[in-house]
């Protein structure tokens, strides 16, 4: 896959984890693709050295998995814009994603909707440019189409301008299948990074403007998830990737079959 990519540049400089893009300049800036690529690091995978980067504003945790993903993709907006698409979350109802169980695509997301506080019964409109900017906890709740109940997100915007957003999630309330405990609260958590690539990059567009997309996901399995669900990981990423970046849900392979 990509592990090259989404770890470091040399092999010298190699760290066994996933390093996000706090520094364009640094050597081990990941490589944005088009396709996006996506790599899963388990826990045992992880080298001794590695910890979250800055800008994913994690404290060293023991998930179960990583998921990173490296994309690129055209939007002529800027990070402003591309938060206000973030934080609509009535438009994240419908997103499609490739099931490996079902082997075929389904959506992903059944229900989600912004929330004026951390309660999924206090649903409110999308949030406004203000709000996003403001620097506040922001909640929003999601239902799914394997778990049993809305969860609800606290959503944080640490970075937002012209040429770069960076977002993170995380879940207040646990995630439940059937009547069991996948999730506690705290046990999923998401950074994702925009950055602006043109006019000045290479490989874009002529006329284009061009971003670089970077999610770094990890999950903390509850003893009720039982199973390999890497696979899933990647799909699920590559849906949330294809619905941020303006591109049809079932558009292209799936990252896993």
């Amino acid at each position: 896959m990509a592990g090259v990519l989404l770890a470091a540049a040399s092999p010298a400089d190699a760290v066994n984890g996933p390093l996000a893009p706090c520094e364009p300049s640094s050597p081990t800036y990941p490589v944005f693709a088009d396709p996006p690529r996506a790599q899963n690091w388990h826990n045992s995978e992880l080298g001794p050295g590695w910890s979250p980067a800055d800008c994913v504003s994690w404290a060293v945790e023991p998930f179960t998995i990583l998921t990173a993903l490296a994309g690129r993709f055209e939007f002529a907006g800027s990070g402003e814009d591309l938060a206000l698409r973030f934080g609509a979350f009535s438009a994240w109802r419908g997103m499609l994603y490739w099931s490996v169980t079902d082997k075929r695509y389904q959506t992903l997301v059944t229900d989600a909707a912004a929330l004026s506080g951390p309660d999924s019964s206090l649903r409110r409109p999308d949030f406004t440019l203000s709000e996003l900017r403001s620097g506040a906890d922001l909640y929003f709740m999601q239902q799914d189409n394997r778990s049993s109940d809305r969860v609800v997100y606290r959503l944080r915007v640490l970075a937002i301008g012209n040429d770069r957003l960076v977002v993170t999630v995380a879940n207040v309330t646990q995630v439940s299948v059937f009547i069991f405990t996948a999730f506690d609260p705290g046990d999923l958590k998401s950074t994702y990074i925009f950055i602006r690539l043109s006019p000045t990059s290479p490989g874009t567009s002529p006329g284009g403007t061009s971003w670089g997309y970077y999610s770094l996901s990890g999950a903390r399995e509850g003893a009720a998830l039982l199973g390999s669900h890497g696979s899933s990981y990647l799909n699920r990423a590559l849906a949330i990737y294809r619905h941020l970046a303006g591109l049809p849900g079932d558009q292209g392979p799936p990252l896993a079959e």
